[in-house]
């Protein structure tokens, strides 16, 4: 298949996605065909969403050159998505009970988080040398931590401890959320270091973990209230972001990489850790004074925090001490003698 005809696929393909998703958040708004139907469309509208994406992302494997193993990884995440969105189809539709919470759907859903993480951590856009690929992942830990740490000081930890379900259940309602923070920050870290090339098709996905995020947040929320029910308009955060997922995928396809992937340091890589960081100190600082205990988990969290902060300056300060050495012996090579010079001469006493 040409390049003109991947893009022309590809073109289609978004105007279809759009329009999918813009009459899924219509249906879900209007109700249309009343609650039933409605609960039917939010089903299996998400899992054809997924499944959609695992075929978009296997072809993508199949065709680009650089590193398919990343599509791989990320379709095997929507497919696991699918499966868990097939359970609960199963429990909604098919035996027609409220679906239990947590239920095996939950094996699913969650599956597809180190799925997708791995997927992300091999995308094109990645460096090749291991300490910048280490690197990368500290930021993305520091990232993700700070913006943990935010949300359970504001939100997260006072509505784990104002519901009074198992802890089992609380604890794997607030996984989603969690899990959803490490993929947005690992994209925005791959973001910030990706070459023009490749920003394409990561923007997509990237869009698409948001659109994760907005969903999972609510479901998390609806759910530790007992207010959560099929047919929301927040749904469609899983439908538009499977299919964002699948657009990124093609993206790939017609527009594959040839770049070498190497590290591209800017300003904004060496500095987006270190701002949420700077949000972590201002909550510390605001709940200290406000007299309020910020509690175990909180503690935990900043001293990993400072723990990653620490390990990224070691990283830095080791590696630009291997770049002078390196500079060093290349300008003593490259230097020449001159005429009638000689190498020094050690005497001894």
């Amino acid at each position: 298949m040409t390049a003109d005809r991947h893009k022309s696929v590809f073109v289609t393909a978004s105007i279809v996605a759009g329009l999918a998703t813009v009459v899924f958040l219509l249906w879900m708004i209007v109700v249309i065909g009343g609650p039933r139907l409605t609960d039917g469309v939010d089903d299996v509208g998400e899992l054809i969403a997924a499944l959609a994406a695992a075929i978009a992302c296997f072809v993508a494997a199949a065709h680009v050159p650089s590193r398919p193993s990343c599509w791989i990884l990320l379709g095997a995440s929507s497919f696991a998505w699918a499966v868990g969105e097939a359970v609960w189809t199963y429990y909604d539709l098919i035996r027609g009970v409220q679906v239990p919470f947590p239920s095996l759907a939950d094996v699913g859903f969650l599956a597809a988080v180190p799925l997708a993480v791995a997927g992300l951590l091999l995308f094109p856009s990645s460096p090749r040398r291991a300490a910048d690929r280490v690197q990368g992942v500290l930021d993305g830990c520091i990232i993700a931590g700070s913006i943990l740490f935010a949300s359970w000081a504001t939100v997260l930890g006072p509505l784990f401890h104002a519901h009074h379900n198992s802890a089992f259940a609380q604890t794997l309602s607030l996984a989603y959320p969690a899990s959803d923070v490490v993929m947005v920050s690992l994209v925005i870290i791959l973001f910030t270091r990706a070459g023009n090339q490749n920003r394409g098709s990561l923007v997509l996905v990237m869009a698409g973990m948001v659109a994760f995020a907005v969903a999972d947040t609510a479901f998390s929320y609806l759910t530790q209230v007992h207010n959560y029910g099929n047919g929301t308009f927040l749904d469609t955060g899983w439908v538009a972001g499977y299919l964002l997922i699948g657009l990124g995928a093609l993206r790939a396809v017609y527009a594959p990489s040839t770049e070498r992937a190497e590290l591209r340091v800017t300003t904004l890589s060496l500095v987006a850790p270190y701002v949420p960081v700077l949000a972590v100190l201002s909550v510390t600082s605001v709940e200290l004074l406000l007299g309020h205990r910020l509690g175990g988990v909180a503690w935990i969290m900043v001293f990993a925090l400072a723990l990653l902060v620490l390990a990224r300056q070691l990283l830095i300060l080791r590696d630009r001490v291997t770049l002078d050495r390196q500079l060093g012996d290349d300008v003593e090579e490259s230097t020449p003698m001159g005429d009638g010079e000689h190498p020094p001469v050690l005497l001894r006493n």
